[in-house]
């Protein structure tokens, strides 16, 4: 009776990440051609639905607001989930920019929080996710005490006063002609 409900749960929860995929292949279709127009009208929720959309890994490699938007978001969406060991591990590449594109969002009190726990856990923001990182910082879950997990408190606390989301709209709609 457990292997039957096993496979079930497994097969039910498989078709649901199908579900999710759809969902989100839909949405980037669905903004795909937005211009510059249609995006100024758009609501502050469509709006950031349609910029993180259309955001992808090739945003990392030239400065400016999807270089700035991405690694935000990236940021607190990985934080939201897991905390920042989390982002640390899923989302190596994006480090070395956060700080620069906190401050270009002026989100000057997540700018701070991350680096102050860079610099007291002594790490090395272009170092991350290569041999050389320190190993607490890949501890996430498996570690009840790791060093990061204030930095996670402090964030939920930080976002329920200003949501770092809420700042990158912002950002964004004083970057349209950039971003369409």
């Amino acid at each position: 009776m457990g292997l039957l409900r096993s496979l079930k749960d497994g097969w039910a929860f498989f078709k649901e990440l199908q579900t999710i995929e759809k969902k989100a292949q839909e949405a980037k279709e669905r903004w795909r051609n937005t211009t510059l127009e249609e995006a100024a009208a758009l609501s502050d929720e469509e709006l950031w639905a349609c910029v993180t959309a259309s955001l992808d890994d090739d945003a990392l490699t030239a400065p400016g607001a999807k270089r700035t938007l991405h690694t935000a978001f990236l940021f607190d969406m990985e934080v939201q989930n897991g905390g920042l060991c989390q982002f640390f591990d899923n989302c190596p590449e994006s480090v070395p920019y956060l700080e620069d594109a906190l401050a270009a969002l002026e989100a000057e009190p997540y700018r701070e929080l991350f680096h102050d726990v860079v610099v007291k856990q002594s790490v090395d923001v272009h170092q991350v996710g290569s041999s050389g990182t320190a190993q607490m910082v890949h501890c996430g879950e498996q570690c009840e005490n790791c060093p990061l997990n204030a930095f996670d408190s402090a964030y939920c606390d930080l976002y329920g006063e200003t949501p770092l989301e809420a700042l990158c709209v912002r950002y964004a709609r004083a970057h349209l002609q950039e971003l369409f």
